[in-house]
């Protein structure tokens, strides 16, 4: 019943931005009066999001569940005194030892929440064409030192891996799921993300080396609307280490097998089939690589090309061969740098990795916080069309960082909204096309890490 009650109030906010866009063009309003109204949506019913149901929130506080939600969404770098001063009028400030007994009434799954439904209820519909392009790829988070978490590492450090499903070409962070980084998987992490999309268009998973398992290849090829073009080693498995280093566009297929019995043994000492570790027939809990049938022919694309004088990469892809030839391969593959430099703009120009706090559920609290300003921010900045003078030298894109800083100035405050375009007008950057820089491949030295309290 509560769920159809959201999902009800849901469509309701979803009717009231789609006959806002009909009266205004300001997107900014109209997207930030779909967040706020999310966010009383959930206050309305807090039951599902706080540690006891029934009991927390449910008396009348300065901080009460959607304050207290929209506070954690605007929090930047400052200490929690400084937080609370810049969020507050001073008649209605509070300590921040009464801020962190609020929080800790909180589930994390409330900003997963939220995060979740916002997604839902807007219309992300920039695609290649008519495909959607979507990046999965994982990055880490250092958070507060403590051995007897699951993030610790014996070195004497603790950190959260970031599995991210990445809009390119919206700019938008579609799914995530966050691990304990001595045990992330990024494999059955993309695997958890790919079964909860719904796509009703069609997309294409872009993916690093990483991610070439057959068996997440497989979980894709399953997926209604969904294609794949993953990086693979050049010599990464028997397949493409026997083909010569040039470009190249052929089809190669094997047969994967989950058994050993003697004629297995046979093939696969023959090179007719492969072994894999399929799941256990007792039930047994135990690693597993294969979650289909066996044995199983597998048959997929491989295109080899040229990227500098004396280097080739190597992808595999289920796209069609005469709709994506060669040269729109590398192209595609080419885009999957935005989810790299979307990690970077999480987590130094939102503020991913200024906590608030040492507590690992409250820094999961505002990973999905930051994750759901960054969407917010790009939705916003990405309706600011930059005209493109013929007297410029170069063309110019927004500047994102500045973007970011004017959208949560607007999200945060209460007074009547500036024109949010014409701010993020005045702080552009030229686009220099072909500039590199050598990947700095040195270890990162850990430091000692300052966390945001008082």
């Amino acid at each position: 019943m509560l769920l159809l009650i959201a999902r009800l109030t849901l469509a309701l906010f979803s009717y009231i931005l789609h006959f806002m866009r009909q009266k205004s063009n300001d997107k900014a309003k109209n997207l930030k009066f779909l967040l706020q109204g999310l966010i009383s949506a959930m206050a309305g019913d807090p039951s599902s999001f706080v540690v006891n149901p029934g009991a927390d929130f449910t008396r009348k506080r300065k901080l009460d569940f959607a304050t207290l939600i929209n506070l954690i969404l605007s929090m930047r770098g400052n200490s929690i005194s400084k937080e609370l001063l810049d969020y507050f009028e001073p008649q209605d400030l509070m300590t921040a030892s009464a801020f962190v007994q609020q929080r800790d009434k909180l589930l994390p799954d409330a900003f997963e929440h939220l995060f979740h439904e916002f997604n839902r209820a807007c219309s992300d519909d920039l695609t290649y064409e008519g495909y959607h392009l979507l990046a999965v790829d994982g990055s880490d988070i250092n958070i507060p030192k403590n051995p007897d978490s699951d993030t610790y590492f014996e070195q004497g450090f603790n950190q959260f891996h970031i599995n991210a499903l990445y809009d390119l070409l919206n700019k938008t962070y579609t799914d995530v799921v966050i691990q304990p980084s001595p045990k992330e998987h990024e494999e059955r992490a993309a695997i958890e993300m790919i079964g909860r999309l719904s796509l009703p268009y069609k997309s294409i998973l872009i993916a690093d080396r990483g991610y070439e398992s057959v068996n997440l290849v497989e979980h894709i090829r399953r997926t209604p609307n969904l294609d794949f073009l993953i990086r693979v080693k050049n010599a990464g498995t028997r397949e493409t280490r026997t083909l010569p280093m040039c470009d190249l566009d052929i089809d190669i297929s094997f047969e994967l097998r989950t058994t050993q019995r003697k004629e297995d043994k046979e093939a696969f000492a023959s090179g007719r089939a492969k072994y894999i570790a399929g799941k256990s027939k007792f039930g047994k809990d135990r690693y597993t690589a294969w979650d289909f049938e066996s044995p199983f022919k597998m048959t997929y694309r491989v295109v080899r090309f040229k990227i500098t004088e004396d280097t080739y990469e190597t992808v595999i892809t289920s796209l069609d061969r005469d709709t994506f030839p060669p040269e729109k391969i590398k192209k595609l593959y080419g885009m999957r740098w935005g989810i790299e430099t979307s990690f970077r703009e999480l987590k130094y120009a939102i503020g991913a990795i200024n906590f608030h706090a040492k507590k690992e559920h409250f820094i999961i609290q505002e990973i999905f916080a930051s994750l759901i300003m960054y969407n917010f921010c790009e939705r916003i900045t990405l309706s600011v069309v930059i005209s493109q003078k013929d007297s410029r030298k170069h063309t110019y894109q927004v500047n994102f960082t500045m973007a970011i800083h004017i959208c949560r100035d607007y999200f945060s405050s209460s007074r009547p909204p500036p024109d949010i375009a014409f701010l993020i007008k005045r702080y552009i950057l030229p686009v220099r096309e072909g500039r590199a820089d050598k990947r700095k491949m040195r270890a990162q030295k850990v430091i000692t890490f300052i966390y945001r309290v008082a």
